[in-house]
């Protein structure tokens, strides 16, 4: 029923020219690219937080039930809010209307006008479509709570960073014992000392020893990085030369999220660096934990599938949501839990929810940019950076005279002296 009234509203709206044929195209691919799960348009509507999300997540994967019943049950979503959110779930001219002002094809009100005339004119008050989940549906369903219930047994970091964590958490936290406690794991206290004399914090006297780096770096900025580091030790089993690749685009996102907040004026701009660098997290979920999905993803890749989609079609969601839900886990920031979980969603989406930190936009600015076909030509490049400069420094306020590529110089700068900190090994 709803499907078939988008198509007659479509038609509808071409014939009277209310929309030309390419915005028609250009709102309906943008359509296609919304998220309709119920947690995600409860965040965007502002009915919860962004990241609780995670926490009925976490509540499906232990007792099992509807996305629904589990928010209700833990008090974060009312029944008349779910029923609310399953008409906008099913509801695609709905949708299409979000799609067309999303696109700034045409503004709400002008939309509203059109769309009361176009239903005065039908016959039809039912705008529900009340087909039943497919079989396909509820198999990806059981699949995403299956993946849930593996990610919280293999999330648990080491037990010298979960001890650290838990001390760091302690406002009159024992600095010398931190420090000592992280010395009893080589691994960590290498990466960790590694971070700690690297570009990144530009030292001016050598820091040898962890207690003198958690007195250097503070309890805020070293918990973040006993995590980075235990992340990194943990995620051990994959190919050397992913493993390269990956920190080296994660570093080039860390790098370029602070470039931003920098610009900005942001006070804590090293936060965003961490939001950056752990961003994509999710994906060596995947490629460590579940080879059979990585495998059938690699497949669909190969096949021209786009990555997005094709985690959608074989996960039911993304390594985005993958990290976020481990972030969770972790009680990360919510700024570092927010920045993983929407980097890949619509950005207009991202701009105009409530509740969104501010470093989400900023990460998925640095998304976008080390997402770049790496194939292209030095012109290509310059100009595809250009571009995404010009769609995110209004809402960043980052100036009408940004120059993106004098900030890709000072990037890649910095990140030369950064290659090398973070790897494993």
């Amino acid at each position: 029923m709803s499907l078939a009234r988008l198509n007659r509203f479509v038609l509808y709206a071409r014939d009277r020219r209310i929309l030309e044929q390419d915005d028609l195209l250009t709102a309906i691919r943008q359509m296609s690219a919304f998220d309709r799960r119920i947690g995600c348009l409860a965040a965007f509507r502002g009915y919860f937080q962004p990241e609780q999300i995670n926490t009925v997540l976490l509540e499906q994967s232990r007792t099992g039930g509807m996305f629904g019943e589990c928010a209700t049950r833990l008090n974060l979503l009312t029944s008349p809010q779910i029923a609310a959110l399953l008409r906008i779930q099913k509801d695609d001219l709905f949708l299409f209307t979000q799609a067309v002002v999303a696109k700034q094809i045409m503004t709400a009100d002008k939309m509203v006008v059109h769309l009361k005339a176009f239903l005065d004119s039908q016959s039809e008050t039912s705008n529900q479509d009340l087909r039943a989940p497919t079989e396909e549906k509820r198999m990806l369903d059981k699949q995403v709570r299956e993946i849930l219930r593996n990610i919280e047994a293999i999330s648990p970091l080491p037990a010298t960073a979960q001890r650290a964590i838990a001390m760091l958490d302690d406002p009159r936290a024992d600095l010398d014992k931190v420090g000592r406690v992280v010395s009893l794991d080589p691994g960590l206290t290498s990466t960790l000392l590694r971070v700690a004399n690297s570009a990144f914090y530009g030292m001016r006297d050598r820091v040898t020893s962890m207690s003198k780096a958690v007195v250097v770096l503070g309890t805020k900025k070293m918990r973040h990085l006993v995590i980075a580091a235990a992340i990194m030790q943990k995620f051990q089993s994959i190919p050397p030369a992913f493993t390269r690749t990956f920190w080296e685009a994660s570093l080039r996102a860390g790098q370029w999220c602070k470039e931003i907040a920098v610009l900005r004026g942001m006070a804590e701009p090293d936060d965003l660096f961490i939001c950056g660098l752990l961003h994509d997290i999710g994906r060596l979920v995947t490629m460590q934990y579940f080879r059979p999905i990585q495998t059938r993803l690699d497949e669909l890749r190969a096949a021209g599938k786009p990555p997005i989609e094709a985690e959608k079609s074989v996960m039911g969601g993304t390594h985005a949501d993958i990290g976020g839900f481990m972030f969770n886990l972790w009680q990360m920031p919510r700024a570092t839990v927010q920045s993983a979980m929407f980097h890949h969603h619509d950005l207009r989406l991202v701009l105009t929810s409530p509740n969104m930190d501010e470093s989400v936009p900023i990460v998925h600015m640095a998304s976008a940019i080390i997402d770049m076909d790496p194939n292209l030509d030095a012109l290509a490049h310059s100009d595809v950076l250009e571009s995404i400069g010009r769609l995110y420094a209004p809402p960043l306020n980052l100036g009408t005279d940004l120059n993106m590529d004098r900030l890709s110089d000072r990037v890649e700068s910095n990140l030369g002296n950064l290659v090398g900190t973070l790897m494993v090994g």
